[in-house]
């Protein structure tokens, strides 16, 4: 069937793919982003200069959106860019990410402070709002042979190296 039907193929591809991740997932990591390494990044950023972010795997975007709202926790009332990227190598999960529109069951982790201030109720869930998603770009990207985005202050791979054996995890 997979010889004979491209959408079949295509499917098969999609079903391989791991697509679990979640809001705010492992929150002491959380904590340690906003408590040491965004301050730390802060610090030696000139005034005016983007923060820039990868998230690679980013799979259907909770991962992209979390650190979003993190770094917005953290910057406070300041007007300095913020430069999100999530890339995945599915389209259909990048296509969900770009919605931001998650199920109720999505924002188990999501205290109801920041499900007020980031998030609007919608009619299957809740939808991130537009101001976390204008900080984040999500594109189709193949981590193993596509070149790297560039000029990052943080690159996040929590949602794909565990998943690469050693050989390709050092590469």
């Amino acid at each position: 069937l997979v010889q004979g039907d491209p959408q079949e193929a295509r499917a098969l591809y999609e079903d391989i793919l791991i697509h679990v991740t979640s809001f705010f997932r492992d929150p002491a990591v959380f904590d340690a982003l906003e408590s040491q390494i965004l301050p730390a990044i802060l610090k030696d950023k000139p005034e005016g200069a983007p923060i820039r972010i990868w998230v690679a795997g980013c799979s259907t975007g909770e991962e992209v959106y979390s650190i979003a709202i993190s770094v917005l926790e953290v910057i406070g009332n300041s007007s300095r860019p913020v430069q999100i990227f999530g890339s995945d190598l599915s389209e259909p999960v990048i296509a969900k990410a770009r919605a931001g529109l998650y199920p109720d069951t999505a924002l188990r982790d999501v205290s109801e402070e920041r499900r007020r201030r980031y998030f609007t109720k919608a009619e299957n869930g809740y939808r991130i709002n537009k101001s976390v998603r204008d900080l984040c770009v999500f594109v189709r990207h193949d981590l193993t042979r596509d070149p790297p985005f560039s000029k990052l202050d943080l690159v996040s791979c929590r949602n794909v190296l565990i998943y690469f054996d050693l050989p390709l995890q050092k590469r």
